[in-house]
């Protein structure tokens, strides 16, 4: 715990100006303050219940960089593992949680994208921010089938805007009336690699901050779409976790015109959930004759 120490008691020095009439803020009982005790005694599963306290009880926005900056601290233990040790239902084999930022020429678009793989016939899947507000009327539940027993749930919100930092609830409903619910707390991290537009055909990978050693590497994923009888479908995909290209292999696919979209992802966990931040460019993509 020594190398989280410097920036603890940064926090600890800013939190201390919230204490009120000048009463030493150690000495006060505050969800913000165990917050801060737990980080420093190693406790993320309090740690990580007195900061969802905070987000339920606090209506003073001024406090959310502080809030947020705790809980990136707590993410450079083991990459949030430990933040909740409750294990899933019997049921429920995984639950992914990602937000996505969409920039395509002229236009951004922003998603939430819930993937849950059961065993069950679940129901419904929501995704809402506290207090229980909708994240958009813009959605949609599809289904998969990765085995006879198991069935990937994919629940897709079409949102406005980016996702914001705070509170958020999971709730999962199988069709039996059997559920299962968490808090999710997002916070506002700044994208250790990112990616944008070099030239017409190629893209650069920008490497902006150290990166979490307990976390996944960030994975850059290519993918080429056609467009068929109104619906984009992916032709071609490919995955990195480490030596980046910055452009495609264009003998991978048949000549024509398709939509590229090239996207980085981060992923960290919150107990037993992951969650994703992925950032993905996309533009019209020619494959000539002649290549």
């Amino acid at each position: 715990m020594k190398k989280v120490y410097p920036i603890i008691g940064a926090l600890l020095l800013s939190a201390s100006t919230l204490a009120k009439d000048d009463v030493p803020w150690f000495e006060s009982n505050t969800p913000l303050t165990q917050a801060h005790k737990h980080l420093l005694n190693g406790d993320l599963p309090a740690m990580f219940s007195s900061l969802v306290e905070v987000w339920q009880l606090d209506k003073n926005q001024s406090i959310a960089p502080h809030l947020n900056a705790l809980f990136l601290q707590s993410l450079e233990v083991d990459c949030g593992k430990s933040l909740d040790t409750k294990p899933f239902p019997n049921w429920l084999n995984s639950v992914v949680v990602i937000r996505s930022d969409i920039q395509s020429p002229g236009r951004d678009a922003y998603r939430a994208i819930i993937e849950v793989e059961a065993d069950k016939t679940i129901k419904d899947i929501t995704l809402s921010k506290w207090v229980t507000r909708n994240l958009s009327t813009d959605s949609s539940l599809n289904t998969v089938a990765l085995s006879d027993n198991v069935t990937k749930y994919v629940k897709r919100y079409n949102l406005n805007s980016r996702m914001q930092m705070g509170l958020y609830r999971i709730d999962v409903t199988a069709a039996d009336q059997s559920s299962w619910s968490s808090w999710l707390v997002l916070g506002d991290p700044k994208a250790k690699v990112s990616v944008r537009w070099q030239s017409k055909d190629q893209w650069k990978v920008e490497r902006n901050a150290l990166l979490n050693p307990h976390c996944p590497l960030p994975k850059l994923e290519a993918s080429l779409y056609d467009f068929i009888d109104g619906k984009y479908n992916r032709v071609w995909s490919q995955s990195y976790e480490s030596d980046y290209p910055n452009e495609l292999n264009q003998n991978v696919i048949e000549p024509g015109r398709y939509v590229l979209a090239v996207s980085m992802n981060h992923a960290r966990w919150q107990g037993p959930i992951i969650v994703e931040q992925s950032q993905i460019i996309s533009k019209t993509y020619d494959v000539s004759l002649d290549e």
